[in-house]
């Protein structure tokens, strides 16, 4: 026997989603709504930077997604642990914030200052690949697997993926086989 199936291998925590951001039911996709929603006020949720985190924790290991991005303005990428969920957020590895954006119609890497990225075309999608073990983010454009940008860190906490659209941004399913024997 031999199938076919989704797996979605980051999901997004609807307790840290800023009070602009509308979720969709899966958890699979986020959308920024402009106006904000009657939300608890609870400890991890953003109030200032319009974001959400992803479900799962990273503290080892090797671990992959691919965002579909579009609009205007988006950042994907990891969060550490501790980051401040109340007021400013710096998006740059000295805030904890290892991620790359277009803002401008200008792709970048949140590096201190800003790195501009050579993107030959409109990035769809991106693929967010992380090596805790080693120290890595790296993203690159998944059509063709050209390299985008990597960070390089010696991590000491536990990291999330971050999503911050203007727009819409969707984490893409992975088809996995599977077989019986």
């Amino acid at each position: 026997m031999l199938g076919t199936v989704q797996y979605t291998p980051v999901t997004l925590d609807p307790n840290t989603a800023h009070p602009k951001l509308s979720l969709s039911e899966d958890l699979t996709s986020v959308r920024c709504s402009g106006e904000r929603q009657q939300v608890p006020d609870n400890p991890e949720r953003f109030d200032w930077w319009c974001c959400v985190l992803g479900s799962e924790r990273f503290s080892s290991g090797r671990h992959c997604w691919d965002v579909e991005v579009g609009g205007v303005a988006w950042l994907v990428g990891v969060v550490k642990e501790s980051i401040s969920r109340k007021g400013r957020v710096y998006e740059s590895p000295a805030g904890g914030v290892w991620g790359i954006g277009l803002y401008n119609g200008k792709y970048r890497a949140m590096t201190s200052p800003l790195t501009l990225l050579t993107v030959q075309r409109d990035l769809q999608r991106v693929r967010v690949q992380l090596d805790w073990d080693r120290g890595e983010v790296s993203f690159s454009d998944p059509r063709d697997n050209t390299p985008l940008y990597t960070f390089k860190h010696s991590f000491t906490e536990r990291l999330f993926p971050v999503f911050s659209p203007v727009e819409t941004v969707r984490i893409c399913p992975l088809k996995v086989s599977v077989s019986v024997k």
